[in-house]
């Protein structure tokens, strides 16, 4: 029970750490399809599993779960999700943008769906072989930025957490700008091929 709660805290703040947008950060035209993206990913310590599988010739569907007892099969109950991922090249770097897709529930409720906003998450991405490396933008980088008045760009806050309401077009000057940044995309995670 210890390790469902560790792993769920650390996934809870790894996406605590990360930039949300309102937004998409590609348009059409940067959209990319890999084919080695397709498959079944890990992290090191199995705790975490990522799935890509084709939705259609620019979009993939990313299921996501986390694991009990290191075991791949063992799935942690109700923590099963789908999001719609979208890979796009832009200069000469890869990101990978994703945000839900409708919840994987039982709730057949109109009410309840229209309070629901979901929101685009942001990676730098290196795929080579069977290595998937992924950076999230950073929350506190960006914060501090526009504290300071170094960076402008269109935001709210939530706490202490930014969400950009920015332009698809000044969310992708922000990321290039900044991809070779440590601190705005710091060290990646790193998945591994098993399927």
């Amino acid at each position: 029970m210890k390790k469902i709660l560790f792993t769920v805290a650390f996934i809870v703040l790894t996406l605590i750490g990360c930039v949300r947008s309102l937004y998409p950060l590609f348009m059409e035209e940067d959209l990319i399809f890999n084919n080695e993206l397709l498959g079944t990913w890990r992290e090191k310590d199995g705790k975490s599993t990522w799935i890509f599988e084709k939705s259609n010739d620019k979009n993939y569907t990313l299921i996501h779960f986390a694991t009990e007892h290191n075991a791949p099969d063992d799935k942690v109950p109700g923590d099963t999700v789908r999001f719609i991922a979208q890979l796009g090249k832009l200069g000469k770097y890869i990101f990978l943008d994703i945000f839900p897709g409708k919840p994987d529930t039982k709730v057949k409720n109109d009410f309840y769906d229209f309070h629901l906003l979901p929101v685009h998450t942001i990676s730098r991405v290196w795929l080579t072989n069977d290595t998937l490396k992924l950076s999230m933008l950073d929350n506190d980088w960006l914060a501090k930025m526009i504290d300071k008045n170094a960076y402008r760009i269109k935001h709210a806050r939530l706490n202490d957490q930014l969400i950009l309401t920015a332009s698809t077009k000044e969310l992708q000057q922000l990321v290039i700008k900044y991809a070779n940044n440590t601190k705005a995309f710091p060290k990646p995670g790193e998945l591994h091929r098993v399927k």
